[in-house]
């Protein structure tokens, strides 16, 4: 009796799906890149001396370290994108319609954002009234919405949140304590510094202003564990964005 020949194996099918690639470091990163070259070319079109504070910190910081850091800067972030690139192709993710549906869920979440911080705001500190938005040209802010969505998500919970999570794993295995305790302080130290750092850029010090950004940091900094990179800078600058075009109406 013939045998029947083998029957072909088929290809596998790329494991995850949305909620798992889009916490992929490589899928945030490309997924807050066309947001980036929206700022870049805002920024030089309609607002040339707008930039962010944490912006002016990480350029001021690379000046300096030497004249030929930012070339090395610029040609390791090259290095970074080709990486990202070729995992994003390894791991067949479909990275244009993950990453609109990541700017799709950054908006939901910002129109969230902003009621939710105001209400820890209110049980925090009861009876206080939130500040007016700062003054300055609609341009300036809605470029300068952007650079803050890009740059302090970078710098406050991709930069110093993981940072404090690292130093905290070490710290709570030294001590035999519960691993949630390094995430927890993580977001709370590394919400209180995004709040504080925008008093340091000039902002004069109102109670009410850091507690909200304090309240908005905590969120930002669960969503970034939660959710990745690339949803924090979409919710972040698209609730500035929200924010600063209805405060222009009032």
């Amino acid at each position: 009796m013939a045998k029947s020949p083998p029957e072909p194996e088929l290809p596998e099918a790329p494991a995850g799906g949305y909620f798992h690639w889009s916490r992929d470091p490589a899928v945030g990163l490309f997924a807050v890149l066309p947001l980036w070259v929206v700022y870049e070319l805002s920024r030089l079109r309609l607002s040339p001396d707008e930039r962010n504070g944490a912006e002016q910190w990480l350029l001021h910081a690379v000046h300096g370290l030497g004249a030929h850091v930012h070339l090395l800067l610029s040609v390791a972030f090259c290095a970074l994108m080709v990486a990202a690139a070729r995992r994003l192709i390894r791991n067949q993710v479909p990275w244009s319609r993950v990453a609109a549906v990541i700017a799709l869920e950054g908006t939901v979440y910002a129109l969230l954002l902003g009621p939710i911080a105001a209400e820890l705001t209110l049980s925090v500190a009861r009876g206080l009234v939130a500040g007016t938005a700062p003054a300055g040209s609609l341009a300036a802010n809605l470029v300068g919405s952007i650079g803050a969505g890009i740059f302090e998500e970078l710098v406050f919970r991709l930069g110093l949140m993981s940072a404090l999570v690292w130093i905290g794993l070490r710290a709570v295995r030294a001590w035999s304590l519960p691993r949630w305790l390094a995430g927890a302080a993580a977001v709370l130290v590394s919400a209180l510094v995004f709040s504080w750092f925008h008093h340091l850029c000039g902002e004069p010090f109102q109670r009410t202003r850091f507690v909200f950004r304090t309240m908005a940091g905590v969120l930002l900094g669960l969503l970034m564990w939660a959710r990745g990179y690339g949803v924090c800078v979409y919710t972040h600058s698209f609730y500035n964005l929200y924010f600063y075009l209805t405060a222009d109406d009032r």
